[in-house]
């Protein structure tokens, strides 16, 4: 968790807080790279100061078999910060940005609408964020189980 925190840790700071000496932790981390289990490191940009200030979800509906390249085409999408495919009748989550809402409006009617399988978009526009970017819980202790008594 200290490397979600913060990924410019050194590695003998990192071994530090693990509890371990700097070439098991340097091993550890690097398994971790191999593994999958770390996917990359980079800056968090703040949104508004470079230049986006508005952050839409858009739930699509979409024509599942007209919908073969719809992943592939919304991940080529510079706009998309985060696409899911959910259960339901939306079928699909989006996480857009625009600059304003007159971008976010020709987003949606120029690109979006032309998306292979998307017959309906439901857009809902982000007003504050609460939580954001947060750590995996990995050190999350587990939930006390209430053992039934008999009688």
């Amino acid at each position: 968790m200290a490397l979600q925190r913060n990924s410019r840790l050194s590695n003998a700071d990192l071994a530090k807080a693990v509890g371990l000496s700097p070439s098991p932790c340097l091993r550890r981390v690097r398994r971790l790279e191999k593994g999958g289990f770390i996917r990359g490191y980079g800056a968090t940009l703040n949104r508004r100061a470079v230049g986006f200030g508005v952050t839409a979800f858009a739930r699509l509906q979409v024509e599942w078999p007209r919908a073969k390249t719809l992943r592939e085409e919304l991940a080529q999408l510079p706009q998309v910060m985060a696409c899911y495919i959910l259960t339901g009748e939306s079928g699909v989550l989006v996480e857009i940005v625009a600059p304003d809402l007159a971008e976010y409006s020709k987003f949606l009617f120029n690109v979006l609408y032309n998306v292979s399988g998307v017959r309906g978009v439901q857009s809902s526009v982000l007003l504050e964020c609460v939580k954001d970017g947060t750590p995996m819980p990995l050190e999350t202790p587990e939930p006390k189980r209430h053992s039934a008594k008999r009688r």
